[in-house]
């Protein structure tokens, strides 16, 4: 085939920058099949290849041909396949190569598999066109999963919107839409500094690293904060799924107060679990974890360094149905009674903590969570002695739980 790069062992320059400019193009290409022809288009340049592919599953988990390059129509009847194993054996048919000219890579995202990118090329592939392939099959992935998620909050808010025509929709819709737009170019950042950790452009010494260290990290921390102005844009928009199963309430704030607790350690904190009693409720396990996870957090975030935060679980019964309790105490310097009305509020932040991180959606999503599982999450504080964040769940009889 002429054109082809040349096929050493390692990625060359020219192949490197290629791959630099395909993230930075993913980075300003939001809908799901922008990205998708984008990815193939690309991909085939990269590698120069006579034909590219990529398959993503529909709404029956069926992968099927989602965008191509160099691949003629009357071809594409036969590719519909239940699998990614059945897929790519019939990737050399729809590419019209041989066996081992067909480079495939799976698209992956959050450990999960997601679809695939393959070409046809002229002799077997090297170990520097699989490189390439799955470098440019992980920007690929990120980008297809944020069109994804970007285009069903949208489609979820636009349809809420005009059955309601809220003013809190509307501010959701465009926070929503913002995050999902902001998210493409930070993971592209991520990318960069992988790349660079990789010395794809060079030598890094010690320093330099520890830099690309606190950029990646940084972009994490915003990362976790679009990710939470998405989940109030979806609870506000009814589109959460929420299960209900037995669970045990103990069994979860143990998960939680182990996953707070390096956090607890750092600032010398005590951070105990208290069992007096294991119920059984009826609640979305993941769900129940988000909430106690964000509650430990903010106890161990606004307790000073030395102070305690208790986890404790039993059952309660001042209402006519048991319910399973959870109450994360702190001893820290507590909420003025004013504060507290408003303190579940969607981007509420008090002015006491405005110099610490957050966007104040922490307390609004769990209250939230709470509320679509049946529960209630309400706050007992007092100034100088510190704060109870209670969440309360219906207690479920003779059931196993999960």
């Amino acid at each position: 085939m002429s054109g082809r790069p040349d096929r050493a062992a390692e990625p060359d320059i020219q192949q490197l920058r290629k791959l630099t400019e395909i993230g930075r193009a993913f980075t300003y290409t939001t809908s799901l099949e922008q990205v998708a022809q984008l990815a193939v288009e690309r991909g085939a340049s990269l590698l120069a290849a006579d034909a590219a592919v990529v398959m993503l599953p529909d709404a029956s988990e069926v992968l099927h041909v989602r965008a191509t390059h160099g691949v003629p129509t009357q071809r594409l009847t036969r590719t519909r396949a239940p699998d990614a194993a059945e897929a790519i054996e019939r990737l050399p048919d729809l590419l019209d190569v041989g066996v081992d000219r067909v480079l495939a890579v799976p698209l992956v995202v959050g450990g999960s598999v997601t679809g695939l990118i393959a070409v046809a090329l002229g002799a077997p592939p090297t170990a520097a066109e699989e490189w390439l392939l799955s470098a440019l099959a992980d920007q690929a992935a990120v980008a297809l999963e944020h069109a994804r998620l970007g285009g069903e909050v949208r489609l979820e808010m636009e349809s809420r919107l005009r059955a309601s025509e809220g003013a809190t929709g509307a501010k959701d819709r465009a926070l929503a839409t913002l995050a999902h737009d902001i998210r493409s170019p930070l993971g592209a950042i991520d990318g960069y500094c992988w790349n660079m950790e990789d010395q794809l452009y060079g030598p890094v010494n010690d320093n330099q690293r520890k830099v690309l260290g606190r950029i990646r990290m940084s972009g994490r921390h915003l990362l976790s904060l679009l990710d939470s102005v998405m989940d109030m844009a979806r609870l506000n928009a009814g589109i959460v799924a929420i299960a209900s199963v037995p669970v045990r309430l103990a069994a979860v704030a143990r998960e939680a107060a182990e996953i707070l607790g390096p956090a607890a350690a750092a600032k010398r904190q005590t951070l105990s679990l208290e069992e007096s009693a294991d119920p059984v409720i009826d609640a979305d396990p993941d769900r129940l974890r988000q909430i106690l996870v964000n509650l430990i957090g903010n106890a161990v975030k606004f307790t000073p360094e030395s102070g305690a935060v208790v986890v404790s679980t039993s059952e309660y019964r001042g209402v006519s149905t048991p319910h399973g309790e959870v109450r994360v105490t702190d001893n820290g310097p507590g909420i003025p009674a004013a504060e507290q009305a408003v303190i579940f509020d969607p981007y509420y932040r008090s002015e006491s903590v405005t110099q610490l991180p957050g966007v104040g959606l922490g307390l609004a999503i769990s209250h939230a969570l709470a509320k679509q599982m049946g529960g209630t999450l309400t706050v007992e504080s007092q100034l100088g002695t510190g704060s109870s964040f209670v969440i309360r769940l219906p207690l479920v009889r003779d059931a196993t739980p999960s």
